[in-house]
């Protein structure tokens, strides 16, 4: 696992610019989040723990993963982040039409900087599983 505080602080600080920008939708992004029932990016802090939780339980992944063995750790590490590629890339074509593109920049933004994160965070524990010598 990074033990690097500069990646850690960098991380809450996108954390807790994205749980804002999620929380704080246009007009029609406000309509769609209560029309579609969204309650854990309601309010700030609401959004907070939404991409806190899921940020948290990332890096959790990553700590444990090098315990199931490098070659494990590196096979499940590259699907993750293959999925937060996908992710990303499904993110930013949803949010480019429909009534999602509406919503706002902020908004748009806050939803495509939750898979950025995801990346970030598994594209970094790859990086760290691959410099770990042979056990």
């Amino acid at each position: 696992m990074n033990r690097n505080l500069s990646f850690y602080l960098i991380l809450i600080v996108l954390v807790v610019v994205d749980a804002w920008l999620l929380a704080h939708p246009n007009l029609l992004g406000k309509l769609g989040v209560l029309v579609f029932k969204y309650d854990m990016i309601r309010t700030f802090p609401r959004a907070l723990a939404t991409v806190g939780i899921s940020a948290l339980i990332s890096i959790l992944i990553v700590a444990f993963m090098p315990k199931a063995g490098k070659q494990t750790a590196l096979i499940v590490l590259g699907i993750l982040m293959v999925g937060s590629i996908g992710l990303l890339i499904n993110t930013i074509m949803k949010f480019s039409s429909g009534s999602y593109a509406m919503t706002g920049a902020g908004f748009k933004t806050g939803a495509i900087l939750m898979p950025i994160i995801l990346l970030l965070i598994f594209g970094n524990g790859l990086l760290e599983t691959l410099k770990l010598k042979k056990a």
